[in-house]
């Protein structure tokens, strides 16, 4: 019933960043870390709020499946690494495919020595490589779920560092979204962690039971 309510709370607080963005909350900071000069920001249809919300959700979701499958196939095959290096492989492939589809214009492939470069080179080997290896050890030694709840935290934490590192303003609707993202999570790793406090009882009374009987054969 706890995971149950977690999920539930998760999902709601999806819905609620992507269905209601409410009055928006200005940043603590005058002058934040990474300021941004990119004059007047644009005004936000609620269309592309809901789309730009569920291509996150979509990616989150394919993710979390992956995770899932990711458990047997590493009992199959233990090899991380090499599990690692093949999805990063065929996940390149693919979005090699999507890029030359969406965006044919060469020029804009081209990269400089800039910042564009560094986030290319951070995703490269932090946020893909580094990242899916940690992935796999962390369902490995957890199992899925574990991993799965932490998911949908990282939209909190981009919340996080654009309210206060950047300077953007946030809205109410991320606010609140946010705390039921937070509160799901708590719920699901507190029910975790009493499945397994439940699941080893027994059986720590069942040794002790034994090895009572053993000390009276002894004794007799």
């Amino acid at each position: 019933m706890g995971k149950l309510a977690g999920i539930v709370l998760c999902l709601a607080g999806v819905l609620v960043i992507a269905f209601y963005a409410g009055p928006s909350v200005r940043p603590l900071a005058d002058h934040p870390f990474f300021p941004t000069h990119g004059g007047s920001k644009p005004h936000i249809g609620s269309g592309v709020w809901i789309r730009g919300t569920f291509l996150p959700v979509l990616a989150s979701g394919t993710l979390c499946l992956w995770i899932v499958l990711q458990v047997p196939l590493l009992k199959e095959y233990p090899n991380k690494l090499v599990a690692t290096a093949m999805q990063c492989l065929f996940g390149a492939i693919q979005s090699f495919v999507v890029a030359v589809v969406v965006e044919r214009d060469f020029s804009k492939w081209k990269l400089g020595l800039d910042i564009g470069l560094l986030a290319v080179l951070y995703s490269a080997f932090f946020a893909t490589g580094a990242l899916m290896y940690l992935m796999a050890w962390c369902a490995e030694m957890e199992g899925p779920v574990f991993l799965v709840m932490w998911t949908p935290l990282s939209l909190v934490i981009t919340l996080f560092c654009s309210f206060f590192f950047l300077g953007e303003a946030i809205y109410l609707g991320s606010i609140l979204g946010g705390i039921l993202l937070v509160g799901g999570l708590y719920s699901v790793l507190w029910s975790k962690s009493k499945e397994k406090e439940n699941k080893t009882t027994p059986a720590t009374s069942t040794v002790h039971a034994k090895h009572e009987e053993e000390l009276t054969s002894q004794v007799v």
